[in-house]
Order: structure tokens, then C-alpha cells, then sequence
């Protein structure tokens, strides 16, 4: 800054010096000179028009570019000390909104759901005659391998009849499947009559509830069913689907093969009783039904829905039980599971005609899981069932485990993977 100080002194007397102007116009001349001015001329307001002086603009502009600095340096901070006791207002009404829409969702969701659960129970209620309900909707008897096994055996059919049919799954996998049908209901249904397998199928096979189960929409077979002595002649539509694929056409064969038992073969045949032709193999040969002696290792099968099943592997067979039992160790696809632990060995020795499984460890059930020990014996069980043999568990630590007496040979089963009726 200067240094130079002025005083009230010199600055009078500077204003002195300034020279003096005097306007010695009338004030008539003045007025008149002015009405004479054409700038000052009346203007309509409709053309008036506003103007900002440039200093104002330029203050206005500086304004607006410092409070545009302190946004970007702290918008936060000016937002929530601006905006707080609205923001507070605006979020309180949301939220009494929000949980007044909730609520009224939600009553009006439980309405729906009640209205949905009260028409689904009818309609179950209504076909409750007329469909099949699994094991765990209705207790079934005890079967050969304990309680919670899945085979049929003896006491299982002392009221009632076994109605065997070979299901298919989601993985195309056929699954026999063992329904226990009430003796009352086959005495309403057959009178004094003992029915084959093929009049129980064609009596009871299109009320079984597949989807229901976890199983495809299969059956019953497309065409019909006719008996010649010990055959079965299958007179197909010109329409069908089984011949689609080597996967169809085996889905098909193996069917069959769970399904009627007590005859020797099936033919098959068009409508006029000519032999059929796939189109995978041409003119096709009977179907020769090997009545559950499948000379095959029997190995679980987990479904879609979680569900185990016990299946025998139709594609491959053995010489003996022994391989079969040997095969049980490595199940041969992705879709069976283990059935022996692989810390569990044994050997193998037909005694009698007794097929005895020694571990070579003490073996103790109770170390497994239920699941494990179960399967273990039935895959042993079953397995044995298709060579038409029993079988002796030894060098097990416990000799009564779930219901078996494990001194003695189990009992042979009567079917696979039980339901009641």
C-alpha cells in the first residue's frame, strides 16, 4: 500500500481549485428542450423492455461460480445441512407408506395363499381314490433289509399284492417300481380271480400319479396287450415313439422287462399282427423276459427330487455272482452311486448255496450312516436276488441291525423300491 497520508486540509484544498459550472438557462428553455428530445419520447410498456446493467451481471455471474466451488468441495456436507429436516419429513412419510403397502401385500399374499391351499387340498382330497401316494405319505410294511429299506419281501404281501411296473425317470433311467395294492381292492376289482401281471397293468397302470412321483408321464403303453399262451404279443400303433432313439427303444425294452413277469417273451407286432419294424433295428425280435433273474449287480440311484431307489444295471450282465458282487464296487455310469464304501473289502464264497460276504475288517453298521448301511445290504441282497440266491453277511460286529437278523441268511425279496397303494 502507499504510504502517502491525505489531509482533510489538502484535500479542501484541492476541491477548491476545481472549477465552478454555472447553467444560466431558464428554466423555460430547459423544458423545452427537453419535450424536444426524441429519446425521451413515450413508450408503450408492451415494448419496454428490462435490461441488467453489465456490473450487476458480473457480480451475479461471480456469485453463482463461488457457490458452484463450494458444491463440488462439499456437496455432502451442503445437501445435508440444506435438505435435513425434509429429507427427515419426506423419508418418515415414505417409510409409513411403504409399511402400509407392505402390509396390505402381505395380507392380500396370505389370502391368495390360503385360497390356493384350500383348492389344492380339495382337489387331493377329490383324487385321493384315485392316486398313489409314496412311503412317506403312508407307512408301508417292514421290508427284508429293516424298516427303512425299499424292498418288498413275504410280510410285506400278506394283505396285500405286489404290482411291479417299470417307471421312467427324468435321466431316462427305467426304475422298477413295487406297488402294494390292499387285497380288498383287488377283491372289488377281480372278485375270486388271481390276476397276472399284465391284468393288473392294464387295470391299474394309468392311475399311478408318475409326474407325482418324479417320474415322466410313461405309461400305459401306447397300442395293446394280448396273451398267447406264454407270450405276449404287443400289437403297436402306426404311431409311436419308441423306435425315436437308441435311448427310447432301450427305455422301452427294459420296461417291458420290469413289468410282466410270469411270461417268457414279448413279440411285437402292428396292428394287423405283422412284425414290427423299428427304425433303429429294422424288423425287431422279442423281447425275452428274463423274470427277475437279471444276472446283474443292483446299485442306487438318486433321483431328481432326492429320492433313492434301488436298480439293477440291465446293461450288463455276469457270468456269476461273484463278479457281480465284485462289481458292486464301481458303478458303471454317472447315474448309480456307490453302494459299498470304498474303506469297506471283503471275499466272496458260496457255502451251501448260501453266497457268504466275509469283510475282511470286523464290520461295524453303526460307524455309517443309515443311508450307507442300508444300501450296502440290499445292494448285497438284491444283487444276490438275480442270481436266485440268498445271502450271509459274516464278520459283522452287530447281529441284529434295524429288524435283520444278520446270523442267519436274509430273505430274498419280492420287489424293488415299495409303495403303498
Amino acid at each position: 500500500m502507499s504510504n502517502n497520508k491525505w489531509s482533510e486540509q489538502k484535500i479542501d484544498q484541492l476541491l477548491s481549485q476545481v472549477p465552478k459550472h454555472q447553467d444560466t438557462r431558464s428554466k423555460d428553455e430547459v423544458l423545452r428542450r427537453l419535450q424536444q428530445d426524441e429519446r425521451l419520447a413515450e413508450v408503450s410498456p408492451m415494448n419496454r423492455k428490462r435490461w441488467i446493467p453489465p456490473v450487476v451481471a458480473l457480480a451475479a455471474l461471480i456469485t453463482l461460480t463461488l457457490l458452484g466451488a463450494t458444491l463440488i468441495n462439499k456437496p455432502n456436507n451442503f445437501m445435508d445441512s440444506a435438505f435435513d429436516s425434509n429429507s427427515q419429513s419426506a423419508e418418515s412419510k415414505a417409510i409409513e407408506m411403504d409399511s402400509s403397502d407392505n402390509n396390505q401385500t402381505s395380507i392380500t399374499a396370505a389370502d391368495e395363499d390360503t385360497s390356493n391351499e384350500s383348492k389344492e387340498e380339495a382337489e387331493t382330497f377329490d383324487d385321493a381314490s384315485e392316486k398313489v401316494t409314496s412311503e412317506s405319505e403312508m407307512p408301508v410294511a417292514k421290508s427284508a433289509v429293516g424298516s427303512n429299506g425299499t424292498t418288498a419281501n413275504s410280510s410285506d404281501v400278506e394283505n396285500h399284492t405286489a404290482f411291479i411296473i417299470g417307471l421312467v425317470s427324468q435321466d431316462a433311467l427305467v426304475v422298477p417300481v413295487t406297488f402294494l395294492i390292499p387285497n380288498d381292492q383287488i377283491q372289488e376289482d377281480f372278485g375270486n380271480l388271481s390276476p397276472n401281471t399284465l391284468q393288473l397293468y392294464e387295470q391299474y397302470a394309468d392311475e399311478i400319479d408318475e409326474e407325482g412321483l418324479g417320474f415322466i408321464e410313461y405309461h400305459p403303453f401306447k397300442g395293446s396287450f394280448e396273451i398267447d399262451q406264454d407270450q405276449l404279443n404287443h400289437r403297436l400303433p402306426n404311431e409311436h415313439d419308441y423306435d425315436l432313439s437308441s435311448a427310447t427303444l432301450e427305455a422301452y425294452n427294459e420296461s417291458l422287462q420290469f413289468t410282466f413277469e410270469g411270461f417268457t417273451q414279448i413279440n411285437h407286432q402292428n396292428e394287423d399282427g405283422s412284425q414290427a419294424e423299428f427304425d433303429q433295428v429294422g424288423q425287431v425280435t422279442p423281447t425275452v423276459l428274463s423274470n427277475g433273474l437279471f444276472k446283474t449287480a443292483v446299485y442306487p440311484y438318486t433321483d431328481s427330487t432326492g429320492k433313492v431307489y434301488m436298480v439293477p444295471s440291465l446293461n450288463e450282465t455276469y457270468n456269476n455272482v461273484s463278479e457281480a458282487m465284485d462289481a458292486l464296487k464301481t458303478p458303471p455310469n454317472d447315474f448309480f452311486g456307490k453302494a459299498i464304501p470304498r474303506s469297506v473289502t471283503y471275499t466272496i464264497e458260496e457255502i451251501q448255496g448260501i453266497i457268504h460276504i466275509k469283510f475282511t475288517e470286523p464290520l461295524e453298521l453303526n460307524s455309517l450312516s443309515q443311508d450307507q448301511s442300508t444300501q450296502l445290504i440290499e445292494s448285497f441282497v438284491l444283487t444276490g436276488a438275480t442270481f436266485d440266491v440268498q445271502v450271509q453277511l459274516d464278520n459283522v460286529l452287530e447281529e441284529q441291525w434295524n429288524g435283520i437278523n444278520l446270523t442267519q441268511p436274509i430273505e430274498q425279496p419280492l420287489g424293488l423300491n415299495k409303495y403303498s397303494w
